[in-house]
């Protein structure tokens, strides 16, 4: 998962960073976040993000032009706005912005406005396209059962069908960034909502597919698993 928190004010940019950072150690989650003052550098880059933490009032570039920018990246990315809801309360309806944070921050706001994110994310399905016989084909995200490789060849495996696709694991890791997609295995990303039963050493995946866990993932996934139940 990638984020972004540009203000310019360096403390609240420190403060957002601590909060988020807490927060996806808490949950086991992974996320690299690019944190700066200068929202130039934000324009003039490429990078595309799954969240956003914004200051609307900045020099150079307002809060509002880098959130057109980065929902251009990424239809779906999710934006907080750190201001007061009132003033941008036209822009804030157009750019869809899930949640607005006041300065102090307030602790618990941040973690609901974070939780809130996540829900999103789990629901989100997201179009992948796979090269397949030399062609492509669009699959939504909540179809794919799991990502592996075998062979030093990688397969995406859906509901109904295999794909021999380009990119290692690690990139489709990057990719499938959601919450309900996890490593449990160097071979294996899985996707959690097909999970039928669960034991400390294997998944049953629907269709009776067995993904073994390593012994050294298993403390973790295990956290993550009943973390994972807890909010479905």
């Amino acid at each position: 998962m990638n984020i972004l928190i540009c203000d310019d004010e360096m403390r609240y940019v420190q403060d957002v960073r601590q909060y988020v950072e807490q927060y996806m150690r808490e949950r086991r989650m992974h996320a690299a976040i690019t944190a700066t003052t200068d929202p130039q550098t934000v324009m003039q880059s490429d990078a595309a993000y799954d969240l956003a933490f914004l200051d609307i009032q900045m020099e150079g570039f307002d809060g509002i032009t880098v959130a057109k920018e980065l929902r251009s990246r990424n239809g779906k990315v999710i934006l907080f706005f750190i201001t007061a809801f009132e003033e941008y309360q036209d822009d804030a309806m157009d750019l869809r912005v899930l949640r607005f944070f006041e300065k102090p921050f307030d602790e618990q706001r941040m973690r609901a406005g974070l939780d809130k994110a996540m829900e999103y994310l789990d629901e989100v399905y997201v179009d992948i396209y796979l090269n397949n016989n030399g062609g492509a084909r669009r699959i939504l995200l909540d179809d794919i059962l799991l990502v592996k490789t075998e062979n030093r060849k990688t397969f995406v495996l859906t509901k109904d069908n295999e794909y021999a696709t380009s990119g290692n694991l690690d990139k489709w890791q990057k990719q499938l960034s959601t919450t309900f997609f996890y490593r449990v295995h160097k071979s294996y990303l899985v996707n959690l909502h097909y999970v039928t039963q669960y034991s400390y050493r294997e998944l049953i995946l629907e269709g009776g597919l067995h993904v073994s866990i390593p012994s050294r993932r298993q403390a973790e996934f295990h956290q993550y698993w009943f973390w994972y139940l807890k909010r479905r």
